[in-house]
């Protein structure tokens, strides 16, 4: 390996499909994962998951720390014949659609890099993230931190897929309120209730949404936001699987919050303000209605994460 010395950097938690983004559009969020890697001279490669206290019940070998690791290794030529002993510690909570496994995959692809000598841009990262079976929007917001949207760098029929990240500004003073109700939500069962198409009308409305969302986050600008997060490309199917979720919804904008969205596939939903005043408020209201819906939920009040698995890395 080119570095000898220990390497630590933080990996943030993202929320993606913002509203009718889907896909598309993602946040990093300022919860992460904290990696340390230190070489070892016996010639093993070990992941020691100090954020889950389930993963020692898992096969290491799947770990998405490690598979992203090995493929960066190919890609930019790291030798990890000596070995290598990853930490990874946080406190993102897996299966809420905060990106938890798009975080893991950017973690391992960005150690590569920094192990490595030739140079990457975030785009050549994110096309090697989607394969390993993370989200693009996630991994987006994980490897640049911020604002993000995805943009598709290869024909429709093409069998190797290929994009580019393309990060906007963003409103410093947005404050994010996280609820996460006591729910599961497999990835399959999401996009199995989503319909194969779209009539005409409903795709060009959600084109011009998504431009509404992201000018809305980049300017503080919550009547636009409030307009522009409707969704009518995945919400309205991915709602139903989950008891209290519209009504949670809707509580969060009656308690002050400019709007509100599922969080990544689900089921967590984020609601968005510009007054931190305003998130006790929008956090219990949420609460409040999965309880009626019979189901416990926690929230987290978080802001935009200004950091990546890659600072300052071309895109």
């Amino acid at each position: 390996m080119a570095k000898t010395t220990p390497i630590t950097f933080h990996v943030p938690a993202s929320a993606a499909n913002l509203g009718p983004g889907y896909g598309v559009v993602a946040l990093a969020l300022d919860l992460a994962l904290g990696i340390t890697a230190e070489p070892r001279t016996d010639g093993v490669v070990t992941v020691e998951r100090r954020d889950d206290p389930s993963a020692h019940m898992e096969d290491p070998r799947h770990d998405p720390v490690l598979r992203g690791l090995r493929v960066g290794a190919e890609l930019f030529e790291v030798s990890l014949q000596k070995g290598l002993h990853v930490v990874v510690e946080g406190t993102i909570p897996r299966g809420t659609g905060m990106g938890t496994i798009s975080a893991g995959y950017a973690a391992g692809l960005a150690l590569a890099v920094r192990l490595g000598r030739k140079k990457a841009t975030a785009s050549q990262l994110l096309d090697a993230l989607v394969p390993l079976g993370g989200d693009p929007a996630h991994g987006a917001a994980a490897l640049l931190g911020g604002l993000c949207a995805t943009v598709p760098m290869s024909a429709p029929q093409a069998t190797q897929l290929h994009q580019r990240i393309v990060p906007f500004p963003i409103h410093r003073d947005w404050h994010y309120v996280i609820a996460l109700p006591d729910a599961q939500m497999g990835t399959a069962d999401t996009k199995r209730v989503l319909p194969p198409t779209l009539p005409h009308a409903a795709a060009a409305r959600s084109t011009g949404r998504t431009i509404g969302v992201l000018q809305a986050l980049q300017h503080g600008d919550e009547d636009l936001l409030r307009h522009c997060i409707v969704d009518e490309v995945h919400l309205p199917y991915r709602r139903r699987l989950v008891p209290g979720l519209s009504e949670a919804l809707v509580a969060a904008v009656d308690a002050g919050a400019a709007g509100a969205t599922i969080c990544g596939h689900g089921p967590g939903m984020i609601a968005f303000t510009m007054s931190s005043g305003r998130t006790p408020e929008i956090a219990r209201a949420m609460v409040h209605a999965f309880a009626k819906a019979g189901r416990e939920a926690t929230t987290l009040t978080l802001q935009t994460a200004l950091y990546g698995a890659l600072p300052n890395l071309p895109t």
